[in-house]
């Protein structure tokens, strides 16, 4: 099984400055140790070509690319306005985007006798299971090593950690385009007018939900579909209390890794809060992100950056989102409590038996260009993996750097849940958790059976960290 380096830490991103002088080195992956270059910059060992290679993957012309992107809290914009800059380099070709809810509904097309689409964003809920499939996606080395538009190495472009996190048994085959940046969601307008502070420890939390109660509001809403959301704040929360032992046992699916004291202490809290009726439920998950942001029916809301781009029409006026660090059982947790989970998403893929996978390439080329990046970024409010995509002055962007600047090197991921496919059944059982109908004991059991069963099942292809 392939292992992975020591810390899934975007260390990379621990020199991270805010505001003016923000430098560049987040659904979960490794990456090593911090690069020296100066990441808002090309590196000095690279100069720009004045004609950087039109068609580095012999792209033929006139042809067609199909591309099937997720259509998520990104949409498909972003990759229908590379199509658009395609044809515009190189005239004659064309590139379809079509949008999918749900990605698996591709596998039929990987059939023998098939063809799958030339691009495929394995994003979403019902992600196709790559690790099993590496022997029908191509290598994507060759994108790694070909310029981008700017004439600079695509490689040397990127945030540390990229190629690793999408590399299975040795072999490059995705790329993930986002830059997840996790923690908790809040109005900072409305906490700065009301004195309050997001909570560092679990202990403060049930001061800030006596407060929203007093206002008859809740401290946190949950959407039926992202139950799981909750799932990712315990885990950050018990990685950052009980350290790097947590992520590695939750990761490799160890013997009790659910049950953990980091962990079973972090559900616990969940459970009293829970039991105190501060967790509200707010039906399908728009509906509830809504619950919060519009109608201030919650003051919390734990999720990835893409909440920005969800929630964007139904924020009202002055609501300033911003995002802070999730708390700690303790005041002295293993990890800073300043610590954070941030890991790349969005994950592009090129089957191998596309009809043009050089044409697939050559639209990933003009997506990772530095132009496409920051063009997603200030559309979507989150970084991506190209490093120039966070060097702006919006709010929303500098908050995200702003927390990954104070967690420094202890920035942190893991992948098992999608990588195994285990979306679904843990959105379930987080589902009864948080109506109350399963207790934090039972709840912590269920899991490692599921983690237990993936385990020990001879078939799953399966990884390690360390």
């Amino acid at each position: 099984m392939p292992t992975i380096s020591r810390r899934l830490a975007l260390s990379s991103l621990a020199g991270l400055a805010v505001g003016s002088t923000v430098a560049c080195s987040p659904r979960q992956t490794p990456v090593p140790n911090p690069t020296s270059t100066p990441p808002s910059s090309a590196p000095a060992s690279a100069s720009p070509s004045a004609t950087p290679s039109a068609r580095p993957f012999g792209l033929t012309v006139p042809s067609t690319v199909e591309a099937v992107v997720f259509d998520g809290a990104f949409g498909t914009s972003y990759v229908r306005a590379a199509a658009r800059q395609l044809a515009t380099l190189h005239d004659g070709v064309t590139a379809t985007v079509s949008a999918s809810a749900n990605v698996s509904e591709l596998a039929p097309r990987f059939a023998d006798g098939a063809t799958p689409p030339d691009l495929i964003d394995n994003s979403g809920a019902g992600k196709l299971a790559v690790a099993s499939m590496l022997n029908q996606l191509s290598s994507l080395e060759d994108l790694m090593d070909a310029p981008n538009l700017e004439g600079i190495p695509i490689r040397d472009t990127l945030y540390a950690g990229v190629e690793e996190a999408g590399s299975f048994d040795g072999k490059l085959v995705a790329i993930n385009y986002a830059l997840a940046v996790y923690g908790l969601w809040y109005s900072g307008s409305e906490f700065a007018a009301q004195g309050w502070k997001v909570p560092a420890t679990w202990d403060e939390m049930f001061t800030l939900a006596d407060q929203a109660r007093e206002q008859g509001r809740s401290l946190f809403v949950w959407g039926t579909e992202a139950a799981t959301y909750f799932q990712e704040l315990a885990i950050s929360s018990a990685i950052k209390e009980g350290g790097h032992e947590v992520r590695t046992a939750l990761d490799n699916l160890d013997e009790d890794a659910w049950l953990h004291p980091a962990v079973t202490g972090v559900l616990q809290m969940m459970e009293a809060l829970v039991a105190g009726g501060h967790f509200l439920g707010g039906g399908p998950y728009l509906d509830a992100q809504t619950a919060w942001a519009r109608d201030g029916k919650a003051l919390l809301y734990p999720s990835g950056a893409w909440i920005a781009t969800e929630t964007d029409t139904s924020r009202p006026e002055g609501f300033e989102l911003t995002v802070a660090p999730v708390p700690t059982l303790t005041a002295a947790p293993t990890l800073p409590i300043t610590a954070a989970h941030a890991a790349p998403s969005e994950q592009f893929i090129v089957p191998a038996q596309a009809k043009n996978v050089a044409g697939a390439k050559e639209l990933l080329r003009v997506m990772l260009s530095a132009e496409a990046a920051a063009a997603f970024s200030e559309e979507n409010k989150i970084p991506t993996v190209v490093r120039a995509s966070t060097d702006t002055a919006d709010p929303l962007l500098k908050a995200q750097t702003r927390l990954l600047a104070d967690a420094g090197e202890h920035v942190f991921s893991w992948r098992f849940v999608n990588h195994y496919g285990l979306t679904a059944e843990h959105n379930e059982l987080w589902r009864k958790f948080l109506s109350g109908t399963v207790k934090a004991t039972e709840l912590a059991e269920k899991l490692q059976a599921i983690s237990d069963r993936v385990r020990t099942d001879p078939d799953v292809v399966r990884y390690t960290v360390s």
